[in-house]
């Protein structure tokens, strides 16, 4: 038999082996006599009796498990069987008029991983390096398929030769046992064929139907959901069916407690969330804002998508061959807006902070900054800790959503203290997380920036100037060093697990490898005080010199990673340190262009539509949008049944659902947790604001401090109030009333 033909007969063979010689006969060769568990064995032998029978529960697991596999050659190496029937054997609602006893046993699906490869004597070029095909999609089709079944040594290529094998067996089994039963099954294909073939089951990927305990744990965060709706619920009434009723002579203030019950008003809070800008100043980072936060879980529903079970792979292949599809897989500069913006915002606050106070409490602005970001955030980690895993079902669900919750239960703290990018960080609670602990960093830093930027600018520009070009060299001396690629490579092997990933974990989500965006975004700031105190708009013929130049610098930051992605190209440490640490500079620079022209002269088509009235909502949700589109991708991935067939028009639409879902999720967890407990802190760190007047509907200007944390645009410091700023310092040039008297610091 010739290694073409033999390769054909492989594949047939092994689903002989583990379904039966005849469909119709119904002898699965899966024998669980060796197996370490009697009631296993007592089991499975009743499951073969019952089979030849054609009794229903068994015919049902048995039509449930994988039979032939499909696809395999071209990277659909997922036989997914039938979840749901497999599970629904043993777990009948009983006794019912119809159905008197459930099934004698329960079953459980498991999804063993096998291994093929061909003995030396049965295809000698299998391990060969110089293939012709190596970095190529192109095979010859007259030559064996084993040359389609190597490893390959493209990264961009899927294997082929691993694939997973879903088969329903009874729940007395353990995964160990279903391992020696398959390698039973198997071995006399071995010996026949002279091949290897080894078998892996993995723990969470065997799954029975039972209910699962909640724990402590579980109660307590299940407890806090509960309460805070019902304190929604109550908080609600009260503003709707009593204070707003009030008669109109009433002028009494709240007492405290009743204060801070407001607080929760879900009405109050949809009216703050929808209340416009006093000025557009700064109305364009809304809309950069929002976009940015589009094409994030546009490029996170591809990660999710590509990184599990997909029908086409080959789609793929093809696509990272394309250099205008770094927009997706160069996508991940996006982050880098939200640095910029972040910089952006923080600087430009805590230079009016200091204006309007001639002081700054440093350690208080710490500690308001941890207090706004943090109890939303334990939330959603305590979520994931917890009642996620109790949420749904499906084949890779204990391997997807299971592997979440045990990293958030171990470490949670790492969330806390904000060093979870540092700390295990292969093992990342929330694998977006790593954001808002660079984001934390970076505002920790950024007062002793500011503060002598403000005072003495000479000396704060110098010191903004060399944080910068550390933040520059310190990527291209850790990329030159360790021999790193130039840019992430999002390649599917990456895309199962990124927190596993060196490339991940070592570089992408280190601190020190990201800063340089977010000191650009203070020193645009920085820019825009002195453009706005001088009044000046940029001349248009500045403008469109300046922007054609962003376009240029940005479309080469964003496409300059095809040549890393091409197929066998040798590796330069310089080129690849070089690309490392100046692309996200380029991509900085763009954005901040975008904000100084937008804030300062604007883009005249270009500035309406990022200015749309209807972006502020959405706009002021993006932070909790950030924290929980992890979760609802997660979701659609752990609950997959078969693999998803992948094209652009899908990858879109998919994504679609994405974000409507999870700016609705976004929603309820601002009115829950985010609003309430922002007004709650700015009760204790501030003085005592007075009462609103009582015909007043809606609530009172949303300052500074009332702005959540963007994704991850930072949270900025409490502003002046409104009112005219004492003469600063002489050698400080004054800043314009119109200047600090802005708000829309506040709303973005």
């Amino acid at each position: 038999m010739t290694s073409a033909r033999l390769a054909g007969a492989l594949l047939a063979a092994l689903a002989w082996a583990l379904c039966g010689p005849r469909v119709w006969a119904l002898e699965p060769l899966l024998s669980f006599d060796d197996a370490a568990d009697q009631n296993c064995r007592h089991d499975a032998a009743l499951y073969r009796s019952q089979l030849q029978n054609f009794t229903l529960w068994a015919v049902k697991m048995y039509d449930a498990s994988a039979k032939a596999p499909v696809g395999i050659l071209a990277g659909a190496t997922f036989q997914l069987g039938h979840f749901d029937e497999c599970l629904q054997v043993g777990s009948e609602e009983a006794p019912t008029p119809v159905v008197a006893l459930p099934a004698p046993l329960r079953a459980q699906y498991c999804v063993a991983r096998i291994r093929l490869e061909p003995e030396q004597a049965t295809y000698p070029g299998f391990h060969r390096l110089d293939r012709p095909h190596a970095f190529s999609l192109q095979y010859d089709p007259r030559d064996s398929a084993w040359e389609k079944l190597m490893v390959p040594l493209d990264p961009s290529k899927k294997p082929r030769n691993s694939f997973h094998w879903a088969t329903c067996i009874p729940a007395s089994c353990s995964p160990a046992d279903l391992k020696v039963a398959l390698d039973a099954a198997l071995q006399p294909l071995r010996q026949r064929h002279e091949v290897q073939l080894s078998v892996d089951v993995d723990e969470k990927l065997c799954t029975v139907a039972q209910r699962m305990p909640l724990s402590t744990a579980d109660i307590a965060v299940l407890t806090v959901i509960l309460l805070v709706f019902g304190i929604v619920v109550a908080a609600t009434f009260f503003d709707m069916a009593i204070y707003r009723q009030r008669p109109s002579g009433d002028e009494r203030p709240l007492t405290r407690g009743q204060e801070i019950l407001m607080a929760f008003s879900a009405c109050t809070n949809l009216e703050k969330l929808n209340k416009p800008d006093p000025t557009d100043d700064l109305g364009i980072l809304h809309g950069l804002r929002l976009f940015s936060m589009v094409f994030i879980i546009l490029g996170h529903r591809c990660l999710f998508s590509y990184g599990g079970p997909f029908f086409n792979p080959e789609f793929l292949e093809e696509r990272y061959r394309k250099i205008e599809d770094m927009f997706l897989l160069n996508g991940t500069l996006l982050v880098d807006t939200f640095f910029v913006l972040s910089g952006f915002l923080t600087c430009f606050g805590i230079l009016l902070e200091i204006h309007k106070r001639k002081t700054l409490n440093v350690p208080m602005l710490y500690l308001y900054r941890w207090m706004r970001l943090t109890p939303v955030y334990m939330m959603v980690v305590a979520f994931y800790a917890t009642l996620f895993s109790k949420v749904d079902s499906g084949p890779l669900w204990k391997a997807r959503v299971g592997l979440e919750q045990e990293r958030c239960v171990q470490n949670w703290w790492t969330n806390l203290l904000y060093v979870n990018n540092y700390v295990n960080a292969d093992q990342l609670c929330m694998f977006q997380s790593w954001y808002i602990a660079c984001d934390m960093h970076y505002f920790l830093l950024a007062p002793l920036i500011v503060i002598p930027l403000y005072k003495s600018p000479k000396l704060g520009l110098a010191l903004l100037a060399g944080v910068t070009s550390l933040s520059i060299v310190i990527p291209f001396a850790v990329t030159y060093v360790g021999e790193y690629s130039g840019v992430l490579r999002v390649y599917m092997s990456l895309l199962e697990d990124p927190p596993s990933n060196e490339d991940y974990y070592a570089v992408y989500i280190k601190s020190h490898n990201r800063a340089a965006p977010y000191f650009i975004g203070m020193a645009a700031a920085y820019l825009y005080g002195i453009l706005k105190l001088s009044d000046i708009k940029i001349p248009k013929g500045v403008m469109w010199g300046c922007s054609l130049a962003a376009t240029v610098v940005g479309l080469t930051s964003m496409f300059g990673a095809w040549v890393f992605y091409i197929p066998g190209r040798e590796y330069f440490a310089g080129e690849n340190a070089a690309y490392a640490s100046l692309h996200r500079v380029g991509w900085a620079l763009t954005v901040a262009w975008v904000v100084l022209g937008g804030c300062t002269t604007r883009f005249g088509v270009l500035q309406p539509l990022l200015q749309l009235n209807a972006f502020l909502p959405l706009s002021r949700l993006t932070y909790c949008a950030f924290l929980t589109h992890g979760a609802v991708q997660l979701y659609t991935l752990a609950t997959l049944r078969q693999p998803e067939f992948m094209s652009f028009p899908k990858l879109f639409w998919m994504a679609s659902g994405d974000i409507t879902i999870s700016f609705i999720v976004a929603l309820f967890v601002h009115l829950f947790f985010e609003a309430p407990l922002g007004a709650i802190q700015k009760m204790l760190l501030r003085k005592k604001r007075a009462n609103r007047p009582r015909n007043e509907n809606a609530p009172a200007a949303v300052h500074m401090a009332d702005a959540p944390p963007p994704p991850p645009v930072a949270s900025t410091p409490p502003p002046p109030e409104i009112s005219s700023p004492p003469a600063p310092r002489d050698t400080t040039p004054e800043i314009p009333e119109t200047l600090t008297n802005s708000k829309a610091v506040s709303e973005v």
